[in-house]
């Protein structure tokens, strides 16, 4: 398995130096369309669909048209090695539907900020298995980065009203599954990047996870509320595109190109974009320590900058 992760994961040459430099820009990106993945859902499931429901509509919708258009534009992209499955298969179910599903149930059994919480545990298990899988360097900068990154996801968050539930061994294993699988795309993405376009990767892994999303969603419930909803759903299909998609094709095209902890690291500013979102969009406030976090994140992000060319030198070593 080790020396299959290594001979993926090599980037294509050519554009290689600026697409290096634009990668950080590019999981930046990502994460500000995650972070406003609420306004959607609170859309979707105002509508009426119960929670896994809201999440199989809101893949399915994104499959739906990511299929559409490679089958308008370019069908070679829809192509790949039967071999390559199982990578597919970690993207779809064992990220993009483990994640949503542990996600949901966390919010389910705590607090959203618990949920929030320990869902950004994934960067940690990034860390751990790029350093294992794709001999990624451990640095100060990274482990600095990561826990200050973290520290400003909780402060933003902010757990002062939190609960764990009734179970809280049970909630916590449960949410650092949300965290596990969320961390697993920058994984195996990392791995079918080497070979495949961002598109593919995307759309192969929302095809996947909406076959499954879709099994435990009550599907003829789900036909019931988008027959009598018909008027909204295009607001929904749209919405679930920008949010959800974009964001993944955006951050898979990075990770050919960056180094997976980092854009794990990076990709953690979503959380900042939703506070942000809520305050202009939601009239929601933010207190002291909010706004710590919020610089905390930041300047997480400012130290995986600093010394780029040492960092270059370390990762073509």
């Amino acid at each position: 398995m080790r020396s299959g992760f290594l001979i993926f994961s090599k980037p294509r040459k050519g554009r290689e130096w600026p697409m290096k430099r634009l990668a950080p820009v590019f999981v930046l990106m990502a994460s500000v369309l995650w972070g406003s993945m609420g306004i959607i859902t609170r859309y979707v499931a105002a509508i009426g669909f119960n929670t896994r429901q809201t999440a199989a509509v809101r893949i399915t919708s994104a499959a739906v048209v990511l299929i559409l258009f490679l089958l308008i534009t370019d069908r070679n992209k829809l192509k790949i090695d039967k071999k390559d499955l199982k990578w597919f298969l970690g993207t779809g179910l064992g990220s993009l539907f483990i994640n949503n599903l542990a996600y949901a149930a966390t919010v389910q059994r705590a607090s959203l900020s618990v949920a929030v919480v320990l869902l950004y545990t994934a960067p940690f298990f990034v860390m751990i298995m790029s350093v294992i899988f794709f001999k990624e360097k451990l640095t100060v900068q990274k482990i600095a980065a990561l826990f200050l990154s973290f520290a400003g996801c909780i402060l933003v968050v902010g757990l002062s009203g939190a609960n764990v539930g009734d179970n809280a061994l049970v909630t916590l294993l449960i949410g650092l599954s949300a965290g596990f699988g969320y961390s697993l795309y920058s994984i195996f993405g990392k791995v079918l990047m080497g070979k495949y376009e961002s598109l593919t990767v995307t759309v192969y892994t929302f095809i996947l996870a909406s076959i499954a999303s879709l099994l435990i969603a009550q599907p003829l419930s789900m036909g019931r509320i988008i027959a009598s909803n018909a008027s909204k759903m295009p607001v929904t299909v749209i919405g679930s595109v920008i949010t959800l998609a974009l964001p993944y094709i955006c951050y898979s095209t990075a990770l050919k190109y960056i180094e997976s902890s980092k854009a794990s690291i990076i990709a953690s500013f979503e959380v900042v974009a939703a506070s942000l979102f809520g305050v202009v969009l939601y009239r929601e406030t933010l207190d002291l320590f909010n706004l710590v976090g919020i610089i905390c994140v930041v300047a997480a992000l400012v130290i995986l900058q600093l010394n780029p060319k040492k960092s270059q030198r370390d990762q073509n070593e």
